[in-house]
């Protein structure tokens, strides 16, 4: 018998929301101060989030622009579409999507945006993504629909 090491997808469980999901290819997802950080690769896309209050969900989705104008290094932002709704496995996942631009090394980047709230599990995840989101598309899409509860040992 041989074992050789392939990369593949790999899964990944966050109890504290009850949710679970599998992570494309080469990607990489870390947990440190109760927050979640999802790279890709190449690191041209990046979701950072974790568990958050209903309330907050709500003044979120209330003043989107309010809320994405507060989050640092984001600059210029601009709204371009949201929100969309949709039940994914059973989850409700709520987001919006837009542009804004950084400054790296001095110099105005841009980049794209989302934020995704999904509900229905244990508790509500939040999940900020940035990047080259329309580069990565197919792959971003793929993690998304991935997201699932987690299953509870019932008796059948």
């Amino acid at each position: 018998l041989v074992t050789a090491t392939v990369v593949r997808a790999a899964d990944f469980t966050h109890p504290q929301s009850g949710l679970k999901f599998t992570l494309p290819e080469g990607w990489t997802c870390t947990e440190k101060d109760d927050k979640l950080f999802i790279a890709n690769k190449d690191k041209t896309l990046s979701c950072v989030g974790g568990v958050i209050p209903a309330a907050a969900a709500k003044a979120i989705f209330a003043d989107i622009q309010k809320f994405v104008d507060s989050i640092d290094g984001f600059e210029d932002v601009e709204l371009t579409g949201g929100p969309e709704k949709e039940t994914v496995n059973g989850l409700e996942q709520s987001w919006y999507e837009g542009t804004a631009s950084t400054k790296v090394n001095g110099e105005e980047t841009d980049f794209e945006w989302d934020m995704t709230i999904i509900t229905g599990g244990k508790a509500i995840l939040f999940l900020v993504g940035t990047g080259e989101l329309e580069a990565n598309e197919d792959a971003y899409e793929e993690f998304f629909e991935s997201i699932e509860k987690i299953e509870t040992n019932a008796t059948e």
